[in-house]
C-alpha cells in the first residue's frame, strides 16, 4: 500500500501581515500532480489543517476544494485528524456521513480509537487516528486523575488501543504532539521551528516514542521540519511549506511511505516547490540595494532583512520594499558584545573622560571606535564640561 503523509497545512495562516492562502493553494496544485504521478491509496494529514480554531472563509473554501478534489477527482482517500490549531468539533462535524466518499476526519478523542480499515491486494491495513487533545480533556475522558501530562495521556490512549490490537496485521498510527525518544533518563530534543505553538509550559509536551513501537508505521504532525524520530517507522512529514524564518533551510515536501505484505516500509521524499520562498539577506542598505539586478533571483520572496548599517536610516523599510515588495521583518545587527568583560570600571580616577569612553565602546561592541566618533565624543565631552562650569 502506498501511502502519502504530511501534516501541519495550517490554512489559512498569517505570517507577519501576509496571508499565506495563495501559496498554500499553489503547493495544494503540485500535491494534485503528485497523487496524480504516484497513485497513492491514501492522503493521510496529521493535524493543523488549519491555523486557527475559528478559520477565515477563504481558508474552509480551499479546504473544501482540496478534500473535493482529491476525493472525488482523484478517487483518493484521505484520513485527516484534528491537531492543536484546529477545532475539534468543528473538525469532526458530519465525519460519519464523509466517511461514506472516502474522507475520514477525525476531530473529538474517544475513549476507544475508531481504527480505519483499508485494504490492498495483501489484506488489510490498519489506521489509528489519535487527534490532539489537551491533557485535561485526556483526563476527564479515562477518569483518571494520574494523567498529568502529555507523555501519560498517549500512554493511557495506546495502552486502550492495544486491548484490540492484530500484530499479525500492518496498523498505523496517526498522532499530533512532541514524539521524540528518551535518551539517559531525558527527552531528546528535536529539530524545532519559531511558528510552532507550544503544547504545554515546562517540559511537559514530550511523548516518548516507546509507545508506537508496535506499529509498522507512525505518522506525525506538530514540528514543522521533516524528521525521523530514532528510526524512519516514526516520523514528522514537516508543513506544507515554510512559515517562519526559522525554517529557512528546511526541505518541505510529501513523505510517501510503500508498506508491503510484511509490514515493512520504503520512504520516498516528493519535494514541492513553493510561490514565494523564505529567505534572509544581511548587510548594508546600500550593499543590499546595490545587489539588486535582472539575475534568477525571486524578488517576489518573503524576505527578512538584517541590516548591519551603524547609524540612523531614513525609511528603510520604503527602500527595500521598491526592490522586494514582501520584506515581511526589518532588524538591525546585534552589536553589543556578549563577552563584555566589563573592565571600563577599574582605575577610573587615573583614565580621561575620553580614555573611559574609548573603553567603554570597546567593550560594550568589541570594536575599536573610529577617529571621527572620537571627534563627536570630544566635542561633546568638552560642550558638556563648558557647560558645567
Amino acid at each position: 500500500m502506498k501511502i502519502f503523509h504530511m501534516g501541519d497545512w495550517h490554512i489559512g495562516k498569517l505570517v507577519n501581515g501576509f496571508y499565506m492562502t495563495e501559496d498554500q493553494e499553489f503547493i495544494i496544485n503540485q500535491i494534485y500532480e503528485a497523487i496524480e504521478k504516484k497513485k497513492p491509496d491514501v492522503v493521510i494529514i496529521a493535524g493543523d489543517l488549519y491555523d486557527r480554531s475559528v478559520p477565515p472563509v477563504h481558508a474552509v473554501e480551499l479546504l473544501n476544494k482540496t478534500m473535493r478534489k482529491i476525493v472525488k477527482d482523484l478517487n483518493t482517500k484521505v484520513i485527516a485528524l484534528a491537531g492543536n490549531h484546529d477545532s475539534n468539533e468543528r473538525v469532526e462535524f458530519a465525519s460519519s456521513l464523509l466517511c461514506d466518499s472516502g474522507l475520514y476526519i477525525t476531530g473529538n478523542l474517544k475513549r476507544k480509537i475508531e481504527k480505519i480499515v483499508l485494504e490492498d491486494e495483501h489484506g488489510k491495513v490498519n489506521f489509528y487516528p489519535i487527534p490532539y487533545a489537551d491533557v485535561p480533556v485526556v483526563r476527564d475522558l479515562f477518569e483518571d486523575e494520574n494523567i498529568k501530562n502529555h507523555d501519560l495521556a498517549m500512554q493511557r490512549i495506546i495502552s486502550e488501543i492495544l486491548n484490540d490490537f492484530n500484530e499479525d496485521e500492518r496498523n498505523i498510527a496517526i498522532a499530533h504532539g512532541y514524539v521524540t525518544q528518551m535518551k539517559e533518563d531525558n527527552f531528546e530534543t528535536l529539530e524545532e521551528s519559531d511558528s510552532e505553538k507550544p503544547l504545554s509550559i515546562g517540559g511537559t509536551e514530550y511523548i516518548n516514542s516507546k509507545h508506537f513501537e508496535k506499529f509498522n508505521y507512525t505518522a506525525l504532525g506538530h514540528l514543522h521540519g521533516p524528521q525521523k524520530v530514532g528510526s524512519d517507522k516514526i516520523r514528522y512529514s514537516g508543513s506544507l511549506m515554510k512559515y517562519s524564518f526559522s525554517e529557512v533551510n528546511q526541505k518541505k515536501g510529501i513523505t510517501i511511505v510503500d508498506i508491503n505484505e510484511k509490514g515493512d516500509i520504503e520512504l520516498e521524499i516528493y519535494n514541492l516547490k513553493p510561490r514565494r520562498d523564505f529567505r534572509i539577506k544581511t548587510g548594508t542598505l546600500e550593499e543590499i540595494i546595490k545587489g539588486f539586478d535582472n539575475s534568477s533571483e525571486n524578488y517576489e520572496d518573503y524576505i527578512k532583512v538584517i541590516l548591519k548599517d551603524k547609524g540612523e536610516l531614513l525609511d528603510p523599510m520604503a527602500k527595500l520594499r521598491s526592490i522586494y515588495p514582501n520584506v515581511m521583518e526589518l532588524t538591525r545587527e546585534e552589536r553589543v558584545s556578549r563577552n563584555s568583560s566589563r573592565n571600563v570600571a577599574t582605575n577610573i580616577k587615573e583614565k580621561s573622560k575620553i580614555t573611559l569612553f574609548k573603553n567603554f565602546y570597546e567593550d560594550i561592541m568589541d570594536e575599536v571606535c573610529s577617529e571621527d566618533e572620537m571627534n563627536i565624543i570630544e566635542q561633546i565631552i568638552e560642550s558638556a564640561e563648558k557647560g558645567g562650569e
